[in-house]
């Protein structure tokens, strides 16, 4: 029996999330909204900032022996007992409440979380009154085996480097930013403009996977219709072979994540386009 799980009551994945909103909106030098909320609601006497801390020991702390792991469950647990539960509720419902009011909350709680199953056993662990036993046994052992490195699968170094990207601080990670584009524009500079803007727009919203996967299904409609348009000025072999390309675009389904393959697949479009286009 799968536990309940509410990504609205995970101080965990809150916190995660708007650190993400803050590398994505300082990507796309817009309004840092999300620190603002950062600094109000995990301040530093906030009791949302400790039962945080005893979030992120739980997802971040390693240890070689299951004792010594075990101890430290049993320690944090113990801990977050102690916090004042009214306050703490108080404290989530108004920042989920400011979240509802700054961002669409429907494309903020969209984007994927790489650990999911360990925040939802630390959310069970800790918040769910309700659980039954062997619900709570399934969290101990899932968050020991995620302390003690057991049944992990190695992360793609993308993952690491932008969980390394998002500690930085915002000068920083603002610096950063500066170094790689004009690394990219240097070393894609021949890039027709469809493709630089498909890859700004892959970059600003790392973090939003359903803003960018709207943004490639609105191009890949724009790409059949102009397909469309080009073939008619072709003659007839070209024609076929452009209807049968036309046929193989197809959108990006609901439940579908955008893949580095769909971004390669666009940028090969435009450059057909862009070449039909020299051509005629």
């Amino acid at each position: 029996m799968k536990p309940k799980h509410s990504k609205y009551k995970n101080t965990g994945i809150l916190f995660e999330l708007l650190t993400r909103q803050i590398t994505s909106e300082t990507i796309s030098n817009s309004q840092p909204k999300a620190v603002g909320i950062l600094r109000k609601f995990f301040g530093n006497n906030s009791a949302l900032v400790k039962e945080y801390q005893i979030y992120n020991a739980l997802l971040t702390k390693r240890f070689e022996k299951e004792a010594n792991a075990t101890v430290l469950i049993e320690t944090l647990v113990d801990a977050h007992s102690k916090l004042n539960k009214s306050v703490l509720r108080r404290e989530r419902y108004n920042l989920v409440k400011e979240i509802k009011e700054t961002y669409n909350i429907e494309d903020f709680f969209k984007a994927k979380i790489s650990n999911y199953k360990v925040y939802a056993s630390v959310y069970n662990l800790l918040e769910n009154q309700d659980a039954n036993p062997m619900s709570i046994v399934n969290s101990k052992v899932a968050i020991l085996e995620h302390i003690t490195n057991k049944n992990l699968p190695n992360k793609p170094k993308k993952e690491i480097v932008m969980e390394e990207y998002e500690k930085f601080d915002k000068e920083t990670r603002a610096l950063t930013y500066k170094m790689l584009m004009e690394k990219f524009n240097e070393k894609y500079s021949n890039l027709a403009d469809n493709q630089k803007i498909l890859l700004k727009e892959y970059v600003y919203n790392v973090s939003n996977s359903p803003k960018l996967k709207s943004f490639i299904n609105e191009e890949i409609v724009k790409v059949k219709a102009e397909i469309e348009t080009l073939a008619k000025n072709t003659d007839q072999v070209t024609k076929i072979k452009l209807t049968e390309v036309k046929n193989l675009i197809k959108p990006l389904c609901k439940k579908s994540s955008v893949h580095d393959d769909n971004v390669i697949n666009l940028l090969n479009y435009y450059e057909l386009i862009n070449e039909l286009k020299a051509a005629q």
